[in-house]
């Protein structure tokens, strides 16, 4: 029993270091910032990377941007920057952007495109509702048809309250 123990406490001991470790040599993954966040169709972009490329400038490119983007390495932050537009018929959800640098290995990251913020025109008129055919073929013959019984039904329950209330 105390063995298995010791056995347990060792293997869990260097599966923790093993892990430390690892974070601690591995490299640095570049991090792209999109600003404002989410994008709205039409508008301009902030595109913000930093690390992941020793290059000059590196290129962004999306199927939501009007065309490609060259950002450019900032000389006392490292960070590369540019602008892009959104294309005002992208579509609203989760886009992605690549990154290509010259001398390292291409980048996919994503980004939001929100809903259109145009607002749908206000109606310049009333709606046509019609009268719903009432209007159509209309003679005194219908009309006369139609008082006639109106009446017969207001004196049919005339007569039937007062039957009731004699009772």
């Amino acid at each position: 029993m105390r063995v298995a123990r010791v056995l347990a406490t060792a293997a869990l001991s260097s599966l923790a270091l093993g892990v430390g470790a690892t974070a601690v040599h591995a490299d640095p993954q570049p991090t792209l910032t999109v600003s404002p966040s989410p994008a709205r169709p039409g508008s301009p972009v902030t595109i913000s990377l930093d690390g992941g490329c020793d290059a000059s400038t590196v290129t962004a490119s999306s199927g939501a941007f009007t065309g490609s983007v060259t950002l450019t390495a900032s000389s006392t932050s490292g960070i590369y920057r540019g602008t892009a537009t959104i294309r005002r018929d992208a579509r609203a959800g989760t886009h992605s952007i690549n990154i290509s640098c010259p001398n390292g290995g291409p980048s996919t990251f994503t980004f939001t495109v929100a809903r259109s913020a145009t607002p749908s025109p206000a109606p310049t008129r009333g709606a046509r509702g019609g009268l719903g055919g009432s209007v159509t073929g209309m003679d005194a013959a219908k009309v006369a048809t139609g008082a006639g019984l109106v009446t017969l039904a207001a004196a049919g329950g005339t007569l039937a309250l007062r039957r009731r209330a004699k009772h």
